[in-house]
C-alpha cells in the first residue's frame, strides 16, 4: 500500500466509505455538511458526556482522532451499533495505521454507551490485508474530479449531506 493514499485518508473518510461512497468523496474533498444537523449534535453530545473520566482524545498525524485508551486498548465510542461493521472497520484502520506508521501493536474496543454494549477488535493478518485492499480501492475511487452519483440507501434519511445529494 502506497503511503500517499494512507496519509490522505482520515478516519472519517474511511468510516463514511463503508456506508456511502459519495459521502466519503465529499469528506475527502473537504466538503463538510452543515454542522447544525441534529444527528451530528447528538453524536457530539454522546462523545462529550460519556466516559468523561477516561476521556483522553488523541489526535494522530491529523488523520485519526482516538476517543480514548482503556489500558492497552484503543477505544472508539459510537452513539449506536447500527453501523457496527463500519465502526469495526474504522477501528481496524486505527490499529493498522498505528502499527504501520507508529510501530504500535494494539488491540481495540468499540463502545456503544447508550446500548451498554462493547466489542473487542483485533487486527489479524487477514484483517490487515482487508484494510490494505480497502485503502487501495478508496484511493482510486476518491481521487476523481467528480463525486459518485447519489445512491438512495436507508442511511440517506438521517444523513447530514441529504440536501446536497437530494436537495
Amino acid at each position: 500500500m502506497g503511503n500517499v493514499a494512507l496519509h490522505r485518508i482520515n478516519a472519517t473518510v474511511f468510516y463514511a466509505y463503508q456506508i456511502c461512497k459519495r459521502e466519503a468523496w465529499l469528506y475527502f474533498h473537504r466538503l463538510n455538511p452543515p454542522q447544525e444537523h441534529p444527528l451530528l449534535d447528538l453524536g457530539r453530545l454522546v462523545h462529550e458526556t460519556t466516559y468523561r473520566r477516561l476521556r483522553k482524545e488523541i489526535f494522530v498525524d491529523q488523520l485519526l482522532k482516538i476517543d480514548l485508551f482503556q489500558g492497552e486498548l484503543v477505544a472508539e465510542v459510537k452513539r449506536s451499533s447500527k453501523h457496527r461493521e463500519s465502526a469495526r472497520l474504522q477501528l481496524l484502520f486505527y490499529l493498522y495505521y498505528l502499527k504501520r506508521e507508529k510501530g504500535l501493536t494494539l488491540k481495540g474496543v468499540l463502545l456503544f454507551p447508550e446500548e451498554r454494549k462493547t466489542e473487542r477488535v483485533e487486527l489479524t493478518s487477514e484483517l490487515e490485508t482487508r484494510v490494505e485492499t480497502m485503502l487501495q480501492e478508496m484511493a482510486s475511487a476518491l481521487n476523481t474530479d467528480k463525486p459518485p452519483p447519489p445512491v438512495k440507501i436507508p442511511y440517506c434519511r438521517s444523513c447530514s449531506f441529504q440536501e446536497i445529494c437530494w436537495g
